[in-house]
């Protein structure tokens, strides 16, 4: 029985917010106009993280409003946080991803910031596959923080990844290259092996989604195998898992398909982390004495000593 290793304790989070830089985004005038398996809000056909808000709530300004084939998706503006959300039928938003203007690599998202504690895991990736672009904040993160590795992003909905461009400046470039292209398809046709898979995919709840917006196809054992063998040697993958009622089983999922699965909390958020790797986990001493590396090498932009106290 593959075991889902427990470590349980608490922590605050420390996150710091860095200075102004003058690479923000340009802010366009505005305009009116996410299966069996996996309820990760994680990776949908490609499309992308889940925090539910209604209607009434404070999400700011609104500066866009869309409805794609997938999704109707709204831009909106608080200060200097600028916010992607998608709208349930209900009207409740959830709040895929943050930009804040005045620091565009800073991961406001909680869940954002967990999805990193991969790098526990594999400190040193080449190459990226993040599933599910939303705003692009992971992108962001690793363009500056870790500009060396090559980025796939996959988005299954062509409006977001026309947002993306114009509101959050995430596009193809340098090393960076966007795929409009269904997750599923993309995944099991490439001929890539990736260090770290990021899955991060939302769309509005249908017949092919669970509850929370995640496509029933994506959370079936085949195709965690099928994501697993595109792993490369050493390679690592984190499920952003969004609250639902049967988060317990789409752990033991990702735990059946790669023979374990490590959980981390995502505070203040209720979305949790879910860890995997491609040739099993490192002894027990590994990832702590990683810490302070990672620590010095991201230079404060990125708590792990906090992210290692959050994994139950």
């Amino acid at each position: 029985m593959p075991a889902v290793r427990p470590r349980p304790r608490l922590c605050h989070n420390g996150w710091r917010m860095g200075t102004a830089k003058s690479n923000a985004p340009h802010q366009p005038r505005r305009r009116v106009a996410i299966p069996a398996l996996l309820a990760v809000v994680l990776f949908a056909a490609g499309a992308a993280l889940l925090v539910w808000w209604s209607s009434s709530s404070p999400l700011g300004t609104l500066e866009h409003e869309e409805t794609s084939e997938f999704s109707r998706i709204r831009i909106r503006r608080d200060g200097d946080i600028r916010a992607l959300t998608f709208v349930r039928d209900n009207g409740q938003e959830a709040v895929q991803s943050r930009l804040r203007l005045t620091a565009p690599h800073r991961l406001v998202s909680a869940y954002a910031r967990s999805m990193f504690a991969s790098y526990l895991y594999q400190p040193q990736p080449r190459r990226v596959l993040i599933v599910g672009l939303g705003g692009g904040a992971m992108v962001r993160f690793l363009t500056h923080h870790d500009p060396q590795v090559q980025i796939d992003a996959v988005e299954i909905d062509p409006v977001v990844v026309r947002l993306a461009d114009q509101y959050f400046g995430v596009r193809t470039s340098g090393n960076v290259v966007v795929h409009t292209a269904d997750a599923f398809r993309f995944i099991e046709t490439t001929s890539n092996r990736y260090d770290l898979i990021l899955m991060d995919a939302f769309l509005r709840p249908s017949d092919a989604t669970d509850t929370v917006g995640v496509p029933t196809r994506l959370k079936t054992l085949e195709f965690l195998g099928r994501l697993r063998q595109t792993l490369a040697p050493g390679g690592v993958v984190a499920f952003n898992i969004n609250q639902h009622d049967s988060m317990a089983d789409d752990v033991t999922a990702v735990a059946t398909a790669f023979g374990h699965a490590v959980v981390y909390r995502c505070p203040p958020a209720a979305n949790k982390v879910v860890i995997a790797t491609e040739g099993g986990l490192p002894a027990e001493d590994v990832v702590p004495a990683r810490v302070a590396a990672l620590d010095a090498r991201f230079g404060g932009a990125l708590s792990f000593s906090e992210l290692l106290a959050n994994r139950e």
